[in-house]
């Protein structure tokens, strides 16, 4: 039995502190404007695997012409943070979807960085609510893809903590319960 209680709290303790390896991650918060107009505002982090010291300079995050109305996408990244960046809609061709292209003017998100506030308005014609959406991270003078990924929904901490908390009170009453019947 203790090896079982071994085994499960090294495995938790071990997946709580591993993350997937990305060249960077994006993730989005949802903001509802009213009937279906939202807005996604973007944290950008690079996690290093460019490169040590290589800065994300360039990065699209992909809009399916089924789910967004096209014509709708509008920029809204505030000041100063859109003084930094170059920023476009791209438009979708047949086989290509519409894009958020976001080309640092100078230095880019650093190594081990996250920049915050890119946001894009949009209105919704998919089902449900607005969710994840594909992005690609590019080199930003061969233009060559250096990797891709899908936006997350960040994870409140209260609610993970909450969750690791639980269980690792359940393997301690486990614990407890097992020296008794001992």
């Amino acid at each position: 039995m203790r090896k079982i209680m071994f085994a499960s709290s090294f495995l938790v303790i071990l997946c709580s502190l591993t993350a997937p390896a990305h060249a960077a991650s994006v993730q989005y918060n949802l903001v509802a404007l009213g009937g279906n107009d939202y807005r996604y505002v973007y944290s950008v982090t690079n996690d290093g695997s460019l490169g040590s010291g290589v800065a994300l300079q360039l990065f699209d995050v992909l809009f399916d012409p089924t789910q967004y109305i096209e014509s709708s996408l509008t920029i809204t990244t505030p000041s100063p943070l859109s003084g930094d960046w170059n920023q476009l809609i791209l438009a979708s061709a047949p086989g290509v979807p519409a894009a958020y292209d976001a080309l640092a003017l100078a230095g880019g998100i650093a190594d081990g960085a996250t920049v915050a506030g890119f946001a894009v308005d949009f209105t919704w014609i998919g089902a449900g609510t607005p969710g994840s959406q594909p992005y690609e991270i590019y080199d930003s003078s061969t233009f060559a893809l250096l990797g891709q990924g899908t936006t997350a929904s960040p994870v409140p901490v209260p609610a993970a903590l909450w969750l690791f908390a639980s269980g690792l009170g359940t393997l301690l009453g486990f614990r407890r319960a097992s020296r008794r019947s001992a």
